[in-house]
């Protein structure tokens, strides 16, 4: 990978919010004299990306900016502080943007003593949770080459989080107005099931006390019908995340997905996952930057294909990984990709509206910005999405479906008369 060029980047930055997130998730920013303090004071996270500062870029473009790497020292762009606001300068332009602060949840501890730091992470509007400190990966050796989970899963010492603690961290989140839906996190775990019976009890207490929709991040079972068994206990969105569609690359990066699970079967998972869940809420990940533009745009329309959103997290260096010294891809390379994405994603007739106010990565719905549509509808759509009218009355129509769903699987299993 090469680095971005300055020169090229110069006419994206004050124009196009899509293309700014897009040059903050590669260079990365230096935060001025005047908040270096301000920035440092805030404890950082946010798990797997290394903290990074979240900031709200204009049309509520939400983006979480590295600060720490060593090619954020060298970033074009600053974020400075003037009269109580702030700013992104770079290339003569300066853009105001929202600084996400560091809510007081993060200092908090469950009634067992376990800092909510430990077990959670607000990514807009959504609370992220890791009940287990295990993945079967980290004792293999079989860690993805890019990943820095085991640093981060590293202070909690207990394997498992009790229900009750996950339901003290859902009510503050709620009470405090910071999220309304949930995520629920698994490492890998070498069993039928590949872990999700562990995280049934979350669920269902989740859903017991709260109206909310849950979605679960984990790896595809060894058999099709766990995914019925997730959709039924009241997984509302699921993930699978392949992270490479090149196959010969993928055994490369994620040596025990590979080994373990197999890329052929994250496919047949996918697949059969997009046939249960509703529209738009099967996703996997493919990691914009380890393989080839061309190769990730393949996957694009592989995944799109099966009915599956694809979510497209910029590759990101991080520090204690085997890829620490690599540079960032390069703007120009990557940026027709999250276009591919909008026209894939819309031509396949796939909801984009589910995904909101995410930091981490380019939604669907952001490739508008780089494919010339401004795609009206569904920016309507997911503002109604965000309200709490619109939030209920697609939470009913998830409820009412997986009853028909789990009553059609119940009727099945029943014995004929005949």
């Amino acid at each position: 990978m090469k680095a971005s060029d300055p020169n090229k980047e110069s006419q994206y930055c004050p124009f196009n919010p899509g293309y700014l997130k897009l040059l903050l998730f590669t260079s990365g920013i230096k935060l001025s004299d005047d908040i270096v303090d301000h920035i440092n004071n805030t404890l950082r996270t946010r798990r797997g990306v290394a903290g990074g500062v979240d900031l709200i870029l204009p049309g509520d473009i939400w983006v979480n900016v590295p600060t720490e790497e060593a090619f954020a020292k060298h970033s074009p762009l600053t974020l400075t502080k003037e009269g109580g606001k702030f700013y992104i300068t770079g290339y003569g332009d300066k853009i105001e943007v929202k600084l996400v602060p560091q809510p007081a949840f993060y200092d908090l501890k469950t009634s067992k003593g376990t800092p909510f730091y430990q077990i959670a992470t607000l990514h807009g509007g959504e609370v992220h949770i890791t009940p287990t400190s295990k993945c079967h990966f980290f004792d293999d050796s079989q860690n993805c080459t890019f990943c820095l989970e085991r640093e981060a899963y590293a202070p909690n010492a207990r394997e498992f989080i009790s229900v009750e603690e996950v339901l003290e961290i859902v009510k503050v989140a709620f009470d405090q107005g910071m999220a309304d839906s949930v995520e629920l996190n698994m490492g890998f775990y070498d069993s039928e099931d590949r872990g999700i019976a562990l995280l049934e009890p979350y669920i269902k207490g989740i859903k017991r006390n709260y109206d909310t929709l849950i979605a679960v991040d984990v790896q595809p079972p060894k058999t099709n019908k766990w995914i019925d068994r997730t959709y039924a206990m009241g997984a509302d969105k699921i993930s699978y995340h392949m992270e490479i569609f090149d196959r010969k690359l993928f055994g490369e990066f994620c040596p025990g997905k590979e080994k373990l699970i197999g890329w052929e079967r994250f496919a047949e998972a996918l697949a059969y996952a997009a046939e249960i869940f509703q529209s738009g809420l099967v996703s996997s990940n493919l990691i914009v930057g380890l393989e080839p533009p061309p190769s990730t745009m393949k996957g694009i329309d592989f995944l799109t294909g099966l009915g599956v959103a694809p979510i497209l997290p910029i590759f990101r260096p991080l520090m204690g990984t085997t890829f620490q010294g690599m540079e960032t891809p390069d703007v120009g390379e990557i940026a027709p990709i999250y276009g591919h994405l909008y026209n894939a994603v819309k031509k396949s007739n796939i909801n984009m509206t589910w995904t909101k106010n995410v930091s981490t990565h380019m939604t669907p719905l952001e490739g508008r910005y780089f494919a010339g549509d401004e795609a009206k509808l569904q920016v309507v759509m997911q503002n109604i999405y965000k309200t709490k009218i619109g939030g209920k009355a697609i939470r009913g129509l998830a409820g009412l479906r997986r009853k028909l769903r789990v009553k059609d699987a119940d009727d099945l299993n029943k014995p004929s008369d005949l």
